[in-house]
């Protein structure tokens, strides 16, 4: 009996002594060559700097005790299926909403650990599709298929549902810095409804129609450093942006097939110099405008190498100008540099 004790024991500690040694974090797919936007030796404004497929392509390693976990209950499953809404926080964490595996990927650098939101085995959540987050470490997110915005809090992990409501279909989410205040796109009533953290409703954005101010199937949403409120009107082919108090400001892009021109855009957002990027799924390319409106630049083309889309939808920019890009149909997320003048400097034609 005693001699079968100590045989378990000598594989146990050989096993884990083997996970130890085996331990390695894997450095993120970058490419051989610098991707640039315009390319040289014209000004560059964009780089590419890498793809994610899961959370080990941010440089995040599997613990000792994780791989002891795995072995005895099997891996968890962490590739990106589907990504639509991304967003990046200022504790280096990195927020991936996976509407294929309904969940979202949580990869957090800065403590060197990945886990999820939702459990796509019991259901939790239907059809995740955006999210947001306060200054308190509290994460607001969408559910198209329930209509219901959740609230998950980053210190205890608890997901709860955010309100006693429920919308019609909940897409786009963003939180607003300057007034405190969550707009959320309801996309089948064709509005931006406007919520207090206690989650009252507050006030409405817009009705159906063409008009300015009006909207068709809104869906993605962004809050620039001023407060303003862009709102991706999908199927009136444009950008509106109004204020905080929800008034129209102007409105960015028109129908069209041209470069400067809308057919299927999605996600919105905006960098440290306030210039606008939108996804334009059909094209699989990101556009980018002058706070005016104007047409500046664009970078991406179809297909699956790096730089390249497959229906850009989602897309968030953080504070250091990094564009992270979600590249639904290549099921990944794409990251971009913006480079001001400062940071271009050093880049020379070859």
């Amino acid at each position: 009996m005693k001699t079968t004790l100590r045989i378990k024991l000598l594989y146990l500690t050989l096993f884990l002594l083997l996970l130890n040694a085996c331990a390695t974090t894997p450095s993120a797919k970058t490419s051989n060559r610098e991707l640039l936007w315009p390319p040289l030796p014209l000004e560059t404004r964009i780089q590419w700097v890498m793809e994610l497929n899961d959370y080990q392509d941010v440089g995040i390693g599997k613990g000792f005790w994780q791989r002891v976990g795995e072995f005895v209950f099997g891996e968890e499953e962490s590739r990106i299926r589907k990504p639509y809404g991304v967003y990046h926080d200022d504790h280096d964490r990195l927020f991936v909403v996976d509407v294929g595996a309904s969940l979202i990927h949580v990869m957090d650098r800065e403590k060197n650990e990945y886990y999820t939101i939702g459990d796509h085995k019991k259901n939790t959540l239907r059809t995740p599709i955006a999210v947001t987050e306060d200054e308190k470490e509290n994460l607001y997110l969408t559910d198209a298929g329930t209509g219901v915005i959740y609230r998950y809090d980053l210190v205890k992990r608890e997901l709860k549902q955010f309100g006693s409501f429920k919308l019609e279909r909940p897409t786009g989410i963003a939180y607003n810095r300057v007034n405190k205040l969550l707009y959320v796109a309801d996309t089948a009533v064709h509005q931006v409804v406007v919520f207090s953290l206690d989650g009252m409703e507050r006030m409405r954005i817009g009705s159906r129609g063409e008009k300015p101010g009006q909207f068709n199937y809104p869906t993605d949403l962004f809050v620039n450093a001023r407060g303003e409120l862009l709102v991706t009107d999908a199927l009136n082919a444009r950008i509106q942006i109004f204020s905080s108090a929800g008034v129209l400001l102007r409105t960015v892009g028109t129908v069209g097939d041209a470069p400067g021109f809308f057919d299927k855009p999605k996600g919105v957002a905006v960098d440290s110099e306030g210039h606008i990027y939108v996804c334009e799924s059909l094209f699989d390319t990101v556009q980018i405008f002058d706070e005016k409106g104007r047409f500046l630049l664009n970078f991406g083309t179809t297909g699956s190498e790096e730089g390249e889309l497959r229906m850009p939808s989602g897309i968030f920019i953080d504070s250091n100008d990094y564009i992270y890009v979600a590249d639904t149909y290549n099921k990944r997320v794409q990251v971009f540099k913006y480079l001001n003048h400062k940071s271009t400097k050093g880049i020379k034609a070859e």
